[in-house]
């Protein structure tokens, strides 16, 4: 059994290429007395937390906690010959690795050897969800195991355990945020001929999502074309450049296609990919501020919709 009982956590929200937690709060344990930052794991195997007092009576205290900073640069440096200065190109943030040093304390040496196995089992090979909660803040990644899990008995009920994790993409994610909205059109207004005195009256759909990025650096986007449509065209307002799509791509009444901005995937319903009707590719990212995206098409159908949805991100 997961540490943390058998209590319905949250589910995941599946982002482009990321699994984004949607609230750090929680689960069934309480965090420690004279703590402020607590800490998630989640992954196939349950769900648990750090720096807490889980339901089973064991604490899980962390001791030390490293690389939740900003990442190490990619940049490098060649000194000019003999004159002043060095030339450099340009510089992007790499993998992020964390380590952390967790004592567990337990009433029992069963619940001692139980928790220490689904820590293990949490910090895993394959991905994993890492959440801090701090105050005023929550943000996740995905990690995976990146060294040797050390541990060392205290006595029959404590242990210490040292474990280490890698983050392929460093940026610390926030709660994904979302828009939709319908082609751009005009309804209503006035017709002729007209009485004196009148009143205008309409309805106008201007074809655009905006979005707020809180973050300081470019976060994941992903994009949902919902049917009847033909042709869509999506336009980020900070790059200008259009992601289009051919006319004779046509989806019906109840088709949709999921665009992963991150991945630069199309797909039709989820399944089959459509990568071979993009004409233009205008890929965007949920760059810090406000972005905006419109959408327009070949032919114009009420029932046509575009979600965008993107996280926040920091370094």
């Amino acid at each position: 059994m997961p540490i943390g009982g058998t209590t319905t956590y949250p589910g995941l929200t599946t982002f482009p290429g990321f699994t984004l937690f949607p609230g750090f709060n929680p689960f069934p344990s309480t965090p420690l007395p004279s703590t402020s930052t607590t800490f998630m794991l989640q992954g196939d195997s349950g769900v648990l937390g750090l720096n807490v007092l889980d339901v089973f009576g064991v604490k899980w205290i962390v001791r030390q906690f490293d690389g939740w900073g900003s990442p190490h640069p990619t940049i490098q440096v060649v000194q000019k010959p003999r004159q002043l200065g060095a030339w450099a190109g340009l510089s992007y943030p790499q993998a992020r690795y964390l380590s952390m040093q967790v004592m567990v304390v337990a009433p029992t040496p069963t619940l001692l050897n139980t928790s220490l196995d689904n820590l293990y089992a949490l910090v895993d090979y394959n991905n994993t969800v890492f959440t801090v909660a701090e105050a005023g803040y929550t943000r996740s990644m995905i990690v995976r195991r990146s060294d040797e899990i050390l541990h060392s008995r205290i006595n029959s009920t404590m242990a210490n355990v040292t474990f280490q994790m890698v983050a392929v993409d460093p940026r610390k994610l926030g709660y994904a945020v979302s828009g939709n909205t319908a082609l751009p059109s005009s309804t209503g207004g006035l017709t002729i001929p007209f009485t004196v005195p009148f009143s205008i009256n309409s309805v106008v759909a201007n074809g655009n999502v905006t979005l707020t990025n809180t973050g300081n650096t470019q976060g994941p986007v992903k994009l949902r074309i919902d049917g009847p449509v033909q042709g869509p065209v999506i336009t980020h307002s900070g790059t200008g450049a259009p992601l289009v799509f051919s006319s004779s791509l046509n989806l019906g009444a109840g088709e949709w296609l999921t665009v992963d901005m991150v991945s630069r995937t199309a797909l039709a319903n989820d399944q089959s990919s459509r990568a071979s009707y993009i004409t233009s590719r205008g890929w965007s990212s949920f760059d810090p501020g406000i972005n905006t995206w419109s959408f327009t098409a070949v032919s114009y159908d009420p029932n046509a919709r575009l979600t965008v949805t993107g996280a926040p991100a920091w370094n």
